[in-house]
């Protein structure tokens, strides 16, 4: 393997603005030798070192491939533009992390593909690693490029670049993949994808199924190109959260991280079923970790890094079986070490209104309150288990527990949204900042964030149309309107962005020529509001004649095939369709 250690040194470390997010330094790094292993893999992360380094699926899957015997895991990043612009200047491959071999040397490479808005970096990392952007470009000498995490729910976007996509659960899916190709080095490329579409579970290999269109231009089917693939993918779940062990020893990045704490995944699936949320409807069942395995894996990991923070982490943290006997003893042991406890993601009900009684030792800076609609009308619509009532009561509890700030989740573009609806966005802020009064006389301040509803893949709203962005600029500028000089802060997504999220996940395969002529216009980190440009998307489309609106703004009929109806879910198409129907019944559509 090639081994680029003194070029990195000397052409790119002293000419880049943040030279410590690549010298691949961390705490408790465990990446094997890659010159003596069987199989060498890389886990690339298609975002910059600070998001990817805190991503809790991508440690998992690296500690995991660590403990293989004879496989050699690295890392690797997406570099910032003045990173990029050096490494082309100079000639220099992306890069291991730690190995510091060039990526396109490796066996594996596997991305993370966790958001929409990352897809142009994957053509960014590929490019710098020397890899060809397209599967059907690659030859023997390349690396099977592998796809996972939300995106390989809605593969086809991204076909063409990927070689394979895992739906589901990665831990052992990914495991077997890894012997399969050590098993046969020296094979061909092909029979490699042959073996891992027909021997690995959940594994979905573009180049061996090939779209159809309707006369129209809609999609009408995926269909295998051989007999001896199978017709569907069924995404994988693990039975038992506990054969994803807790990371005892997790990455402590030089440079500051956005998340600089221990993680814990304390259940995996979510038990609500709210109709927008494509997380909740694929990562089921269900499955919670045992409360003395999280409080023994708590212990390693903060001696291994020196954290002060531990984070509970899973869809709804507040729906873990047992949350208060988790709470007492982690607060038992942890106040002591001035060791605090962060829930991402409480739920505003019974739970939330006794819980900051449990224990001082939660982190009360800010509660977040994710209330999706204003009127309980609308939050009936897509089946939001919450009420006004348990809002209001459970952030009065939290004023006297002592959290200061609230923040409130909202989205806009619902079915059946009225104006209404949207007026009592800011209605509901407005009464959760009074509730503060009956604590200390005061009104409290509330950041309300508004997101736009893309109708999301695998869920009962996938067969509707996004709203047109005029519907959303005249919901921000409403709401604005609204908010001056009152308690109430609104922050909104980018309207574009989130268009953009709606191709990119509804899309087909014919989606990935707007995504190469974007990247080659110089979209870069379109996730990051200081180099996104929506002009690179605009023109990207323009040149490839596709027409954003067909697959963002076009309701799809519920007895045709979809671009992603060959990655079979727990939630069956059949529940999937008598939620829709219900979702309309009482949206009175």
């Amino acid at each position: 393997m090639r081994n680029l250690r003194d070029d990195i040194s000397r052409l790119l470390l002293p000419r880049v603005r943040q030279p410590s997010q690549y010298v691949g330094l961390e705490v408790n790094a465990c990446c094997g030798d890659v010159s003596a292993a069987d199989v060498t893999v890389v886990m690339a992360f298609p975002d910059m070192y600070s998001i990817g380094i805190s991503h809790l699926g991508s440690q998992l899957l690296y500690h995991a491939l660590n403990r293989m015997e004879g496989v050699a895991c690295d890392r690797t990043y997406c570099p910032a533009p003045d990173a990029e612009e050096v490494m082309r200047a100079s000639g220099l491959s992306l890069f291991g992390w730690e190995s510091r071999c060039a990526i396109g040397d490796f066996d594996i490479v596997g991305f993370s593909l966790s958001y929409e808005m990352c897809a142009t970096n994957v053509l960014t990392m590929l490019d710098l690693a020397g890899i060809p952007i397209r599967a059907e470009g690659r030859s023997e000498e390349h690396p099977i490029v592998v796809g996972g995490d939300a995106m390989a729910d809605t593969p086809e976007p991204m076909a063409p670049f990927i070689d394979i996509f895992i739906a589901g659960d990665g831990e052992e899916p990914l495991m077997q993949l890894v012997k399969l190709v050590g098993g046969m080095k020296g094979g061909s490329r092909e029979a490699i994808l042959l073996a891992a579409a027909q021997q690995v579970p959940g594994a979905y290999v573009p180049r061996f199924y090939g779209p159809r269109y309707d006369e129209a231009g809609g999609f009408a089917e995926l269909a295998p190109l051989r007999d001896d693939v199978p017709r569907a993918i069924q995404r994988v779940h693990l039975p038992k959260l506990t054969e994803s062990p807790v990371i005892e020893a997790p990455l402590v990045p030089l440079t500051e991280g956005i998340h600089e704490r221990v993680m814990v995944e304390v259940m995996r699936g979510c038990p609500n079923s709210c109709r927008f949320c494509q997380a909740g409807c694929v990562r089921l069942p269900v499955r919670s970790r045992p409360v003395e395995e999280i409080v023994a894996g708590v212990r390693k990991a903060l001696a291994a890094t020196g954290y002060r923070e531990v984070s509970l982490l899973s869809l709804s943290t507040s729906d873990y079986p047992h949350l208060d006997e988790l709470i007492d003893r982690l607060s038992a042991e942890l106040t002591p070490q001035h060791v605090s406890i962060s829930l991402p993601s409480l739920r505003v009900d019974s739970q939330l209104r006794h819980l900051p009684g449990l224990t001082s030792t939660v982190r009360k800076a800010g509660l977040t309150i994710a209330a999706e609609a204003g009127s309980q009308r609308l939050r009936s619509v897509i089946n939001k288990q919450i009420t006004e009532e348990d809002m209001i009561t459970g952030v009065r509890a939290a004023y006297q527990a002592g959290w200061s700030r609230v923040k409130v989740y909202f989205m806009a573009g619902l079915p059946g949204e009225t104006e209404e609806d949207i007026d009592s966005i800011f209605d509901l802020c407005m009464r959760l900042a009074r509730a503060r009064r009956e604590v200390d006389g005061h009104v409290g301040s509330i950041s309300a964030s508004v997101s736009w509803a893309v109708p999301k893949p695998h869920t009962p709203m996938q067969w509707l149309g996004m709203r047109e962005a005029d519907y959303f600029w005249a919901v921000r500028g409403r709401l604005r309107e609204m908010a001056q000089r009152s308690p109430v802060n609104f922050k909104f997504h980018y309207i574009e962005r989130s268009l953009l999220e709606a191709v990119l996940c509804r899309g087909d395969r014919r989606v990935a020529d707007v995504i190469e002529a974007t990247w080659r216009n110089g979209a870069r980190l379109d996730s990051w509001d200081e180099h996104f440009d929506y002009n690179n998307w605009l023109a990207g489309f323009k040149q490839t004649g596709i027409d954003a609106a067909f697959y963002a703004h076009r309701p799809l009929a519920t007895d045709a095939a979809l671009p992603w109806s060959h990655i079979k879910c727990y939630r069956s198409e059949e529940f999937l369709l008598r939620e829709f129907y219900e979702m309309v019944r009482v949206a009175g559509g």
